[in-house]
């Protein structure tokens, strides 16, 4: 019921949006604006009807807006509201009183994604976030804005959550393989039901096909480039230290340390402290360690580390979700690094030249066909 009546609501403020960028056309005189409304035969049989329909007159010529709404708004129930509003066109051509049929596909938020597919099927479409689009008869009423409605943006990056980047991240090791659901749940150490929801998620994104084989990444460049837009840092305990330990002292250290079996836990090299062993292109000041907070002591020992307010060299980052400590990449000769998929994400939330890094690391270790 709650899902039905959050339906309702939004139906309800996309009327009003409609109502108010009609009105933005002093010639075109708004008759109705309607949600709910039902259509019967002859027979009184109920038949499928538009969820908001406006009826407005532009000279002496009827013009008819027909809006389907979904929420949420991917390209798979984009489509879907496509193949929809084709069905009620042809309907009210043939048996309402209109010069014009005008199909919207409306929702709380469409994504840049899901507006070009309205465009190449030649959709007008509405947002609560302001994005609109609807043309017809010398009318054009467009406007794009990058705000995301709150609920909209959450559920945007539900897909990136830390349980489902452990699928993402299996995934993408391997865009060409199949998985199928146990299978996939088992590499990722996760449940049954997080793959099922990622998978879900991808699909409705157009990022991922399920066939007799499994599930197949169709689009993992689009994955990755939405990843990196909505990506947040790994969440986790953040400190700096000073060590007195420099140059190749420093790297046979680190290289000992971050190798030996710990009793507990993991530790290895993030940011670009990983970049400069997996695709060498820019040297910081800083290095950066992810850590388990088991093997902290054993660390702060080894390295010779000081805690230091300023003048750190050293950063050290405790994270909240260990999952991604266990995916750490070995390195013959070389201290163990953060996964490549990860590495990029972190470089690509740094400054300009850690952008620059970032595209060399996806070029020389990301690239799909």
């Amino acid at each position: 019921m709650k899902s039905r009546d959050r339906m309702k609501d939004i139906e309800y403020e996309l009327a009003e949006a409609l109502r108010q960028q009609l009105e933005r056309v002093p010639s075109l005189e708004i008759e109705s604006i309607t949600q709910d409304r039902e259509v019967s035969t002859s027979r009184n049989v109920p038949l499928a009807r538009p969820d908001i329909l406006a009826h407005v007159k532009m000279a002496d010529r009827a013009v008819t807006l027909i809006c389907e709404v979904k929420d949420p708004a991917y390209p798979r129930q984009v489509r879907s509201a496509i193949d929809q509003l084709y069905a009620y066109m042809t309907r009210y051509r043939l048996h309402e009183d209109a010069d014009v049929v005008v199909p919207v596909v409306a929702a709380s938020w469409l994504s840049p994604e899901s507006r070009d597919i309205c465009a190449e099927a030649g959709m007008g479409w509405l947002d609560l976030a302001g994005n609109c689009r609807i043309a017809f008869d010398g009318v054009f009423i467009e406007r794009e804005t990058a705000d995301k409605p709150k609920p909209a943006a959450r559920n945007y990056r539900a897909v990136f959550s830390p349980k489902a980047g452990q699928v993402l991240r299996t995934l993408l090791r391997d865009p060409t393989r199949a998985w199928k659901v146990n299978d996939l749940a088992e590499a990722a150490n996760v449940s049954l039901g997080h793959v099922s929801n990622v998978r879900s998620a991808l699909r409705d994104r157009e990022w991922a096909k399920v066939d007799d084989e499994g599930l197949h990444l169709t689009a993992p460049d689009a994955l990755l480039d939405a990843w990196r837009d909505s990506y947040e840092p790994i969440r986790g305990k953040r400190s700096s230290w000073y060590s007195i330990l420099h140059g190749r002292q420093w790297e046979e250290t680190l290289r000992e340390a971050l190798n030996r079996p710990h009793t507990a836990g993991h530790a290895m090299l993030g940011g670009l402290s990983a970049a400069q062993w997996l695709a060498p292109y820019l040297r910081g000041n800083m290095t950066t360690l992810y850590a388990d907070p088991t093997v902290m002591p054993e660390l702060i020992e080894a390295l010779k580390l000081k805690p230091s307010k300023s003048g750190a060299n050293v950063e050290v980052i405790e994270p909240d979700d260990p999952a991604i400590l266990k995916e750490r990449v070995e390195i013959p000769g070389a201290p163990p690094v953060s996964s490549p998929i990860l590495t990029y994400l972190d470089l690509s939330h740094l400054d300009d030249r850690g952008r620059e890094a970032a595209e060399h690391l996806r070029e020389k270790l990301l690239k799909w066909q």
